[in-house]
């Protein structure tokens, strides 16, 4: 308990914290203006009368989660640039005890972040959906769901930078590999993990329709068989999480935030 106290007092203690906190809640502010003024639009998103343009403007606070994934990663890589970690383990030889302290510490300091990014959204979303003429339908578009996902998401985020930065002491290529896990990597996991369930449920399939189906005998005895083509599953899910990595970032690259609003 006492690790986990002097680990929250040293993570508010710097301006680090307050300057991620700070970008946290503007980018959040910045994802909220743009999801209701740019919904309905070309390279928008679908229109804010839909449940998905809903859940688009209340999941905005998840953009938030950048920001605690870097203050997972610099609460560990910072202490090794800037030596105070020589400090820390004098203080606590046990370096199990130090991540366990930051673990616990960071998701607890998270939970601010995601409180704030939260209350933002709800706050200035709902003038700018009435100004919009847009009927708040809250049940049928599970805002309730989507802002819970997104509180949950803020506060655990800071234990994958945690991760990263205890596997790469390295303070540049800590962060250089945090984002890149959040921009791509992330999705083409996913990606693939879900072409691999779907060939293993389809083996499933194939060996239960020869138990019970008799015609269907051929069929259940290529199961569980590894063909040529099906290594074209993986090219093409690792395809698909790449192009769902990088297609809403052209997308809002290719945005006029100005002419957007401006015509609003």
């Amino acid at each position: 308990m006492n690790g986990v106290r002097a680990e929250f007092i040293k993570s508010t203690s710097t301006r680090m914290v307050w300057g991620l906190l700070a970008g946290a809640i503007g980018f959040t502010l910045l994802n909220v203006v743009a999801n209701v003024f740019a919904a309905g639009q070309e390279g928008g998103g679908p229109p804010l009368e839909s449940a998905q343009g809903l859940r688009n403007v209340f999941g905005s606070p998840s953009s938030a989660t950048v920001f605690v994934l870097m203050l997972g990663v610099l609460s560990v890589s910072g202490e090794f640039r800037h030596g105070t970690i020589t400090t820390t383990f004098l203080a606590e030889p046990q370096r199990a005890r130090v991540l366990g302290a930051k673990l616990v510490a960071l998701p607890i300091l998270s939970a601010g972040f995601a409180a704030a990014a939260v209350l933002l959204t709800v706050v200035i979303a709902i003038p700018l959906l009435a100004i919009q003429d847009v009927p708040l339908q809250w049940a049928e578009a599970d805002v309730t769901q989507v802002l819970a996902g997104s509180f949950l998401a803020i506060t655990l985020y800071p234990v994958l930078g945690v991760g990263f930065a205890a596997l790469v002491r390295n303070q540049v290529a800590a962060v250089i590999s945090a984002l890149v896990w959040v921009l791509v990597a992330e999705s083409v996991t996913l990606a693939v993990a879900g072409a691999t369930l779907g060939w293993l449920l389809a083996q499933v399939a194939m060996a239960l329709a020869g138990t019970w189906l008799p015609a269907a005998g051929p069929i259940a005895q290529s199961a569980w068989t590894v063909r040529q083509g099906d290594g074209w599953i993986v090219v093409g899910a690792v395809a698909a999480g790449i192009l769902a990595a990088l297609w809403p970032a052209w997308q809002a690259y290719r945005l006029d935030v100005a002419a957007t609003l401006a015509d609003a």
